[in-house]
């Protein structure tokens, strides 16, 4: 999707420096539908910012038009061919919003755009740039709120099918985005800074195919902060549901170590506090006698004239 988004980007790009747009006297047409259709055209062959200045002049110049409706959305389109992302997704979020009969509103196309678009300006891996789930993650949570609009008011679009593989991979990259996180922390012996990331991760994005790493990651910081019960019990589960995985059979292993270190399971063992730190309120500053220190100074220093004569 991307690689096709640049292609026409790039084409795009070099036939707009043929024309430097249509001419207000000579190019444009005299009625909705010419004007339109010239947009069309420009849009066919791919010079989006003709076709957007033609679609343009259609929705200011004939606004009562059904021909500026259909301006408006493929002034939209034509933003997202570009890869301009951010104006797509508000003017498809726009058009939805101010033209409900519309048939691409109906079908549920424009919701389901809104999405892509929040999905496309979400940060991608380049060889200069660090990874995608290293980067903000703003955009992808984005793009998760438009599929639930998507999903809450077109359930039967048929763009649902297309809607669920992009949650799932919205999904997919969020999660590595919250393991990056997490090992970060590991990395440098922070289990509990890590343990909120991993168990938002187990509650939040189950399902994906990193369920294993997930329940891994999460028993063995556990046992880290000694909340001996809560590792038992998710290395378990990791065990019971993933018994062929190479975790599966690592939880095997840490399984017996916690039996023969701490006994079996006993839901009175003692927790850690896990509360948070209370701040320590900085000293107060020493009391200074303004009086003392005013008053006192000039007089010893007169004393200490008086004694020399």
């Amino acid at each position: 999707m991307r690689r096709l988004c640049s292609a026409a980007l790039a084409v795009g790009l070099s036939l707009a420096a043929c024309k430097t747009g249509p001419n207000l006297s000579t190019d444009y047409g005299q009625t909705a539908r010419e004007n339109y259709e010239l947009a069309i055209g420009e849009f066919t062959d791919k010079d989006y910012e003709e076709a957007i200045q033609y679609a343009d002049f259609v929705r200011i110049r004939f606004p009562f038009s059904r021909y500026a409706v259909e301006a408006e959305l493929l002034i939209a389109r034509a933003e997202f061919a570009q890869g301009n992302y951010t104006t797509s997704q508000d003017q498809f979020k726009q058009f939805y919003k101010l033209h409900p009969t519309h048939k691409h509103v109906l079908n549920g196309w424009c919701a389901y755009m809104a999405a892509v678009s929040a999905y496309m300006n979400a940060p991608e891996g380049f060889f200069l740039m660090p990874p995608h789930y290293q980067r903000d993650q703003d955009q992808l949570q984005d793009a998760l709120v438009e599929l639930a609009y998507f999903f809450d008011h077109y359930p039967n679009s048929p763009m649902h099918p297309l809607a669920i593989k992009l949650q799932d991979e919205v999904r997919r990259r969020l999660l590595e985005h919250e393991l990056y996180v997490a090992k970060f922390y590991l990395d440098r012996d922070r289990p509990e800074a890590a343990i909120g990331r991993l168990e938002t991760a187990h509650k939040s994005y189950s399902g994906i195919g990193l369920d294993a790493e997930v329940l891994f990651l999460l028993a063995l910081t556990y046992l880290k902060m000694d909340e001996i019960e809560l590792s038992r019990t998710t290395f378990a589960e990791l065990q019971a549901q993933h018994p062929k995985h190479h975790h599966g059979r690592q939880a095997r292993l840490y399984l017996k170590y916690i039996q023969d270190t701490y006994g079996p399971a006993d839901a009175s063992r003692k927790r850690p506090d896990r509360s948070p730190p209370r701040p320590i309120a900085p000293p107060r500053p020493k009391q200074v006698d303004d009086r003392e220190s005013k008053a006192g100074k000039p007089k010893a220093a007169l004393e200490g004239r008086t004694g020399s004569l």
